[in-house]
């Protein structure tokens, strides 16, 4: 039955790697509990509708406000990092997203896309190496955009593609 699975995934999905999962592995963020922690949540929605909207001093001003109230939620420093990318300040989010992930331990689902965002600074910044790592271990919590990231990266799925692409070449 898993085979089935698989094999429907890549059927639907065949550009996405074979070998990393390509559904959540099970850990979400932990749902906030004190009246804080409820409150931050709200204020993180308000937030990301206001940056959909391209209001992205108001939603840091909103994000530094629920942060205030639950320095620990990780998923506060995810989304605002994810303002400091849209305003071009990719040194604030980088700290943010390390703190995210430093926060959630590496699993749920901040830190996939933490991790994801993580991955993205570092191949701006031309750290291959950096960006793979990450994105491999957003895959590992289940992030497909990160599992196609480090499949593209992968050195031995480069060299392939090169030498795929000197045939089709020859053969034309």
């Amino acid at each position: 039955m898993a085979s089935d699975e698989k094999i429907l995934e890549h059927i639907l999905n065949p550009s996405a790697p074979l070998g990393f999962p390509s559904v959540s592995n099970g850990a979400h963020d932990e749902p906030p509990k004190s009246p804080q922690g409820i409150e931050a949540k709200k204020l993180e929605l308000k937030a990301v509708k206001l940056a959909e909207e391209n209001q992205f001093d108001e939603a840091e001003e909103i994000l530094n406000k629920a942060l205030t109230l639950s320095p620990t939620m990780p998923s506060l420093l995810n989304n605002r990092a994810q303002v400091y990318r849209l305003q071009g300040r990719a040194d604030d989010a980088f700290e943010d997203l390390t703190n995210a992930i430093e926060l959630s331990k590496g699993v749920g689902d901040s830190a996939k896309q933490a991790f994801s965002q993580r991955g993205m600074i570092h191949m701006l910044r031309g750290n291959e190496d950096a960006a793979r790592s990450d994105f491999e271990k957003s895959a590992a919590l289940g992030g497909k955009f990160a599992a196609c990231q480090a499949a593209k990266m992968n050195p031995y799925a480069k060299l392939c593609n090169q030498m795929l692409s000197r045939a089709m070449d020859e053969l034309q």
